[in-house]
């Protein structure tokens, strides 16, 4: 089934976008934005005060009986698609992951303390993902001291500028939510080769830890945090096509417009075909986050990761290729769309993975991600 809406419902949503947008325009143009990133890094906190505080949208994913609006998810898919179009460097992604995981949490002081600050943009959270089988290589240890979690985890989203991650560790009782001062981890930024998000080491030796849900849905979130992530990759993918055909369209070579070239058209339109079907995969995976059961979302996840992430990869480097000389250079946001494009490929999984739990769903086959694959018989081979 596809996600469909009204005409009034699509209004609100694109003034909701139109907002987003010439909010972040004003305060991050285009012109010169390389040169910002390189000066400020990838974490833009006024712009994140703009955009949390006086527009609103940390209260999105939020529950409106929690301190949020409770806007449907298609609303935070569109935020999140409008974000990744314009590389804005700002915590949005962590903050629906944390929010959905938070969301699903009973309710607690520190749990609807959490929620009220993420919409309101007072606090920024992080959130450790499991792997696919469910680990994320922290484990709880009770005493009378106190409850603490130990492990260690690389790729985390926005750890470094959070005020509190939360993380899902394994004790005798199975998995649970909890939540950890950021002050008590010791968190190293990561070089990555996208300069537009801060991506992190996160090590816990004996950190406090309050527990905020003892039986977290661990598959549910992470499908969740997928489709998040799909949404920011169809951004990526749109605005990457929309720069390649407006300079076909206007640089001129052998006195014509390269975009007659044929070379030229083939590679527009392919791209073109590959963001349409993300468009669809998205739309479907945001009608399973709000209707779907879990065995829904999860197909519909893990096809739109794939799909928004074959969109973003292919578009990011024809637009660099479009471009030309010029798209090779620092100056230029050719690059830095095609390196958030590489960054996105393999943060919660690559597209194989991706592919493979896939077909385990389809096929009810057991999954294991990190299995070695079982050795041909030599019989099977012709003699």
């Amino acid at each position: 089934m596809i996600l469909g809406t009204t005409p009034a419902e699509r209004a609100d949503t694109d003034m909701l976008v139109s907002t987003v947008e010439s909010a972040v325009r004003r305060h991050d143009p285009v012109e010169g934005r390389s040169a910002r990133i390189d000066r400020d890094g990838p974490f833009d906190r006024d712009l994140w005060s703009l955009l949390a505080g006086e527009v609103g949208i940390g209260a999105l994913p939020v529950p409106e009986d929690r301190g949020g609006l409770g806007a449907s998810f298609r609303d935070v898919s569109a935020v999140l698609t409008a974000l990744g179009g314009e590389l804005s460097r700002v915590p949005y992604l962590s903050a629906v992951v944390s929010a959905v995981a938070l969301t699903d949490a009973p309710a607690s002081p520190a749990v609807d303390n959490c929620l009220a600050r993420i919409a309101s943009g007072d606090l920024i959270a992080a959130t450790v993902l499991p792997d696919a089988a469910g680990r994320t290589g922290f484990r709880v240890v009770e005493s009378t001291t106190g409850t603490t979690i130990t492990g260690s985890a690389s790729f985390v989203v926005d750890a470094d500028i959070a005020e509190v991650v939360l993380v899902i560790a394994d004790s005798e009782d199975g998995s649970g939510l909890y939540a950890v001062a950021a002050e008590s981890l010791s968190r190293t930024r990561m070089a990555a080769t996208d300069g537009t998000r801060v991506l992190s080491t996160v090590t816990a030796s004996g950190a406090p830890a309050a527990l905020l849900d003892p039986r977290p849905s661990v598959q549910r979130l992470r499908d969740q945090a997928l489709v998040a992530l799909a949404c920011d990759n169809l951004g990526v993918a749109r605005r990457a096509l929309d720069d390649a055909v407006a300079y076909a369209g206007s640089r001129v070579q052998f006195g014509r417009v390269i975009g007659g070239f044929q070379a030229i058209k083939h590679r527009l339109a392919e791209g073109a075909v590959a963001v349409e079907l993300a468009v669809s995969a998205v739309a479907h995976a945001v009608w399973a986050v709000q209707e779907g059961t879990d065995h829904e979302l999860a197909e519909a996840a893990l096809i739109a990761a794939i799909a928004c992430g074959d969109a973003a990869s292919r578009t990011t480097a024809d637009n660099v290729q479009v471009h030309g000389g010029i798209g090779f250079t620092w100056e230029h946001t050719a690059h830095l769309y095609y390196r958030r494009a590489l960054t996105n490929a393999v943060l919660w999984g690559s597209g194989d993975e991706h592919a493979q739990r896939l077909y385990a769903l389809a096929t009810g086959a057991d999954h294991r991600p990190h299995a070695a694959a079982e050795p041909v018989p030599a019989s099977s081979f012709p003699s």
